[in-house]
């Protein structure tokens, strides 16, 4: 019963657990997909794309799945910079050993 193997992902005794890159990304990427899909209902719920568009660039023929897929991606960019710059904030990019050093600093 008792196993020698070390548990995935804990560091070494004094420094912050080594978490792999894609769950890093993921914490950044999934959050800000999800909102920009909240965000895309909200929005187009209210306001018609064809519409816009024509207010917007009179001269651009948008269809109105373009106008959709547009406004998703526009919204996907603002709330993954949002969510990337809490992360950077936060610390979760930085090496492990980087964090430790910064949150012994700051105490």
């Amino acid at each position: 019963m008792n196993d020698a193997r070390p548990e995935i992902g804990l560091a070494q005794e004094g420094t912050a657990p080594a978490e792999p890159p894609f769950l890093r990304w993921g914490a950044v990427v999934w959050p800000s997909f999800f909102a920009a899909g909240v965000a895309t209902m909200v929005f187009f719920a209210i306001v018609d794309p064809v519409e816009l568009a024509a207010t917007a660039w009179p001269h651009i023929p948008v269809s109105r799945e373009l106008g959709y897929s547009l406004g998703f991606f526009g919204f996907w960019t603002c709330t993954f910079a949002s969510s990337l710059f809490s992360a950077l904030l936060l610390g979760h990019f930085f090496a492990p050993q980087r964090r430790a050093s910064r949150r012994s600093a700051i105490r």
